[in-house]
C-alpha cells in the first residue's frame, strides 16, 4: 500500500520470508541503491538513512507464520506543503531490488555437506562435489499416477 504525502511517501508491503533473511536483505538493498544508513536499531528493527536531501526510515515487523511487514518511509528534512514533482524513484528502486533478491534467494539452497550456496536444480555442489538431492527429498511424486497426457507425450528418460 502506497501513501503519497507532503514531500514524501510511505509504502507498506508484506512478504513471505524468514525474518532474519528479510532484515539482512534490507541492508544489502539500501547499500546497493546508495542510501547511507545513519542509525540501526536492532531491538526494534528500525533503520534511519539518507541520500542527498531525502531521508528514509525502514521498519521490519514479524507477522508470524513466516511473513514480515516492511514499512518504508521517504521524507525530506522539513515537511513540504505541496510538491510539484514527487520523486519516488528511490522507493521504487529499493522494492524492485528487494523483490528481485527475494526471488533469487528462494532459487538457492545450501549444500548439506559444505554449506555452499547452490541453485535448487543443481545435481552436484560445485564446491565439494556432493550430490544434491533437493528435488527428490523435498518433492517426492513417485506415488502419483501419471496423467494420460504424460503417459502419451512424455518419456521417462
Amino acid at each position: 500500500m502506497r501513501i503519497p504525502g507532503a514531500g514524501g511517501v510511505q509504502d507498506i508491503r508484506i512478504y513471505e520470508v524468514a525474518f532474519q533473511d528479510a532484515w539482512e536483505l534490507i541492508f544489502d538493498c539500501l547499500n546497493d541503491i546508495g542510501i547511507d544508513v545513519d542509525e540501526r536499531d536492532e531491538e526494534h528493527h528500525v533503520i534511519h538513512g539518507h541520500k542527498r536531501k531525502k531521508y528514509f526510515d525502514v521498519t521490519l515487523q514479524d507477522m508470524g507464520d513466516g511473513a514480515v511487514q516492511l514499512f518504508f518511509d521517504q521524507h525530506k528534512k522539513y515537511i513540504e506543503v505541496y510538491t510539484w514533482k514527487p520523486d519516488y524513484s528511490d522507493v521504487d528502486a529499493f522494492y524492485k531490488l528487494y523483490e528481485q533478491r527475494l526471488i533469487e534467494m528462494k532459487a538457492f539452497i545450501r549444500c548439506t555437506s559444505c554449506g555452499h550456496k547452490v541453485r535448487a536444480n543443481t545435481k552436484f555442489c560445485p564446491e565439494c562435489g556432493t550430490r544434491i538431492n533437493f528435488n527428490e527429498d523435498v518433492i517426492d511424486n513417485s506415488d502419483e499416477k501419471k496423467s494420460i497426457f504424460d503417459s502419451i507425450f512424455r518419456s521417462d528418460d
